[in-house]
Order: C-alpha cells, then structure tokens, then sequence
C-alpha cells in the first residue's frame, strides 16, 4: 500500500485543505481517502512533508496539529501543537517511537508571542505526557531521535538534547545551525553556516561528549534538505548537485552535477531542498534541466561512484520541490509540484539492471 499526503488552496469555488489517501501501489487504484481539515483560508493551509508510517499507524503534520490515522484512514486522535499559531510550511515530520511521539511547535505565526515548545505525547492516546517550553530559543528546525533522546535544532543557535521518556535537558551545543542533525552510530552530522561567507559547513560531533570529529565545507543548499547515509557514505545535495562523502572523513568522494559555481543550461542540476534517497546499489534524487524552461527530473546515481545510471522526466515546468522519493523493489513513487503522483516500473529506464518506467 502507498500513503501519500496532498493539500489544496482554497479557491474562489472551492474551499482548501488537505487529505491522506491510500493507494494500490501495484495499480494506482484508490483503496481511501480521508479528509484532514478544511479551510477558507489561501494561505499556510500546508500538510508538510512529514508523514510517517509505522506499523499500523500513520502520524503526519497539519494545520490542527499531528493526527494519528490507522492504515485503514480512520483517525485515532489530533494533538494540536501550533495553539493559536498558524504552521510554516517547513518539513516538521514528528519523532515517532512504541512510548512517544515527539513534535513541537516549529515557529508559528501568532498575534501574542509565543514559546518554541516540544511535546512529548502518547500514542495510544494522544494526549500530553511532557511539554519543554525554550522561551529565549527561535525558529526550531526538524527533530532528530534515538531510541532514549530527541535532537533538538534551532536556527543559528544551539542544539539541545532531552530525555525522550521525560523531555529533561541532557545537554546543550552552542552553534550556528541550518538544518536537522543526523545519527548515525556514535556521531551527530550537524549542518552549519559561516555568516560571514554564507557557506554551509558539515560538521561530525562525537554523540558522547560533543567534541568535533570533522568538519568540510559543502557550499550552498537549503536548510530543510537532510543527508542520507549508507554503507559508510553520506550523501547530501549541495550547489546544485549531489555529493557522497566518507562517513569517517568527511572527504568527497564523488559529485554529480554541475561544477561548483556553474549551472549550465541543458545539464543535470539537483534540488537543494531534496533529501537524497539509497536503494540498494543506486540513489535517488531529484532536480530538473534547464532548456527553454525547466523540466522535471528524478535521477539515479550510482551509489559507489555517482555515475548516472538513469533518468526520468516529469514533464514541462513540473518539478518534485521537496518531494522525496519512495522506492521499493519494483516501483519508485514521487509526488510533483502540479498534483500528480508519479509510480516508475518497468521501462522507462533502466537502474541496476532493472527497467523503471513512468
């Protein structure tokens, strides 16, 4: 089964919203549909890039707060975590485990000023078990969790970590951040930006006492964009293109795309809003190609040396924005720009010796 998420702006005939609807994966028939809000209004209506399948629950972001649905579309309960604020459109997928799901506030917009808070709620119920307020914090980016502690990321701040079970403060990491951190074993991979340059900066903190493994300068992206890693690599997009770099090292590896500094028309170019995705011996991301407007790409890379092995066309001025694709082992599965939800099989191009096609 295939879950995806959309949202709609209101119109002068029509009101907006958003919905979760499931379907065959094999077939692209619709199994359900379930409405999650309403609305007049044409603005920060958003469902956010967040939803989250596990077992045989679904936990995902919208504007009356995160919603717990059955994969049967029946929801279980909606904890509102924006109050009287109005959610940004910022990717604010919650952390989810078997005791609590972890979720915040994630800078809403309101008339009377209000706390960036975590939430730690139950999943069975919905209801609050812990709430930690950060009055002298602003502009909290993703959360990222283990199985006892939740990584908390504000804008050109501090990271701060709490206990999961309870939302105590283990510990705090004065730094300018741009983005959400990712485990991986003992390390923190922790995005940064010099402000005087306005470069970013990846940075590998030890998870134990916070001291720095390693550091690498990887030029321009977008702070929602988050890195993958697999088999000892990271792979990240970066100055529109993407890279791979040794887990240990920080050291490039390879790059696919355009030169650092150059964006040539006609050439491979890749979304710095994207979160890479690894299958196997292939990654996938998306981007476009700039003729006389831009197209649609989802490309495929090898994963060892970042040669390109295939690439898919979404159509004229349709893009994926932050879409992150959904592979399995005989479809990839991306939403675009325009409402289409696009499944690639056999033969539009052919990755590891396997035929997608759109």
């Amino acid at each position: 089964m295939l879950y995806f998420a959309y949202s709609q702006e209101s119109r002068s005939d029509e009101r907006g919203g958003a919905w979760i609807e499931a379907f065959d994966a094999a077939t692209g028939d619709s199994r359900w549909t379930t409405e999650l809000f309403r609305t007049d209004e044409f603005h920060y209506f958003y469902h956010s890039d967040s939803t989250v399948v596990d077992g045989d629950r679904i936990i995902l972001q919208t504007k009356p707060g995160v919603t717990m649905l059955t994969t049967d579309g029946e929801v279980q309960w909606t904890f509102d975590n924006l109050s009287r604020g109005q959610q940004l459109p910022d990717a604010v997928t919650p952390v989810v485990t078997d005791n609590v799901v972890v979720t915040g506030t994630y800078s809403t917009v309101v008339d009377d000023h209000q706390d960036e808070t975590i939430y730690g709620i139950d999943p069975a119920t919905g209801e609050e078990r812990w709430s930690v307020p950060f009055p002298e914090r602003t502009s909290m980016w993703q959360l990222a969790g283990t199985n006892d502690v939740v990584y908390v990321p504000f804008s050109h701040d501090a990271l701060v970590a709490l206990d999961l079970a309870t939302g105590e403060e283990r510990w705090r990491w004065e730094g300018t951040i741009t983005g959400t951190p990712t485990v991986v074993n003992d390390l923190l991979l922790v995005p940064l930006l010099h402000q005087d340059d306005d470069q970013h900066t990846l940075v590998a903190l030890d998870r134990g006492d916070r001291s720095l493994r390693w550091q690498r300068s990887i030029g321009p992206r977008w702070s929602d964009a988050g890195v993958t890693v697999a088999d000892g690599l990271i792979y990240h997009a970066a100055a529109f293109g993407l890279e791979a770099r040794r887990l240990e090292t920080g050291e490039r590896v390879w790059r696919f795309g355009p030169d650092e500094g150059k964006r040539p028309q006609g050439e491979p170019q890749v979304d710095l809003v994207s979160t890479p995705v690894v299958s196997g011996d292939a990654v996938y991301a998306t981007g476009w190609i700039q003729r006389d407007t831009m197209y649609g790409h989802l490309f495929v890379v090898d994963a060892a040396t970042g040669a390109e092995l295939g690439r898919a066309e979404l159509g004229r001025n349709e893009d994926a924005g932050k879409g992150t694709p959904a592979v399995t082992s005989d479809l990839v599965f991306l939403g675009s720009n325009r409402g289409n939800l696009h499944a690639f099989g056999e033969c539009s191009f052919e990755v590891a010796g396997r035929c997608l096609v759109g």
